[in-house]
């Protein structure tokens, strides 16, 4: 099986294939590009000593809207879980099972934080709180539960927090080249 993301000098390709013409376009609504966001959330990861499943998770989380449709159309994708599934499913054939299980998940995530933290939603931007109510909102208390036996639950969960603080105006985050290491060693090999 060919590898998507082969040593690292093959990166920069798949980085232009994926994010393209849409690297520029601003990120449903936040201050950042879409290029930033996934830049940030994966700098956040990498900086919470996450590993190199979820760094690389955190990188390609929205992958399933660039596959999708333009930026332009996202608002109507948001975070509903269609994104989520076809951006998990494109990345399992590429990666090991953690890193497209918790993109599966990413979203779900959202609802079940704020199912099961009272202040959770407070803590999201108008944009995101948007996209929550469009993706169905909380999770009733017995979908949270089935939630949290899923695999990669975790990893989804970590996912959704730096997802979340991924969308700051300005900072300064290393290129995708920088994330090439974790990328390699989340590849799958069969």
């Amino acid at each position: 099986m060919s590898v998507l993301f082969a040593p690292s000098s093959d990166l920069s390709d798949l980085v232009t294939s994926l994010y393209g013409r849409r690297a520029n376009d601003l990120y449903l609504g936040e201050p950042v590009t879409v290029y930033d966001h996934a830049l940030q959330s994966a700098t956040i990861a990498e900086l919470d000593g996450a590993p190199s499943s979820l760094i690389t998770a955190a990188l390609l989380h929205d992958v399933g809207q660039l596959i999708r449709g333009a930026a332009e159309d996202a608002v109507r994708f948001a975070d509903d879980e269609d994104h989520a599934r076809v951006g998990g499913d494109f990345l399992a054939s590429y990666f090991l099972p953690e890193v497209a299980g918790a993109v599966r998940l990413h979203v779900q995530a959202k609802r079940f934080l704020s199912t099961t933290e009272a202040g959770y939603p407070a803590t999201l931007t108008p944009a995101a709180r948007m996209a929550l109510v469009l993706c169905g909102g909380a999770m009733t208390i017995d979908e949270a539960a089935r939630f949290r036996a899923r695999p990669h639950a975790d990893a989804a969960i970590r996912l959704r927090r730096y997802c979340d603080r991924a969308k700051q105006r300005n900072l300064t985050v290393p290129g995708f080249r920088h994330f090439a290491r974790h990328v390699d060693a989340s590849a799958r090999r069969d």
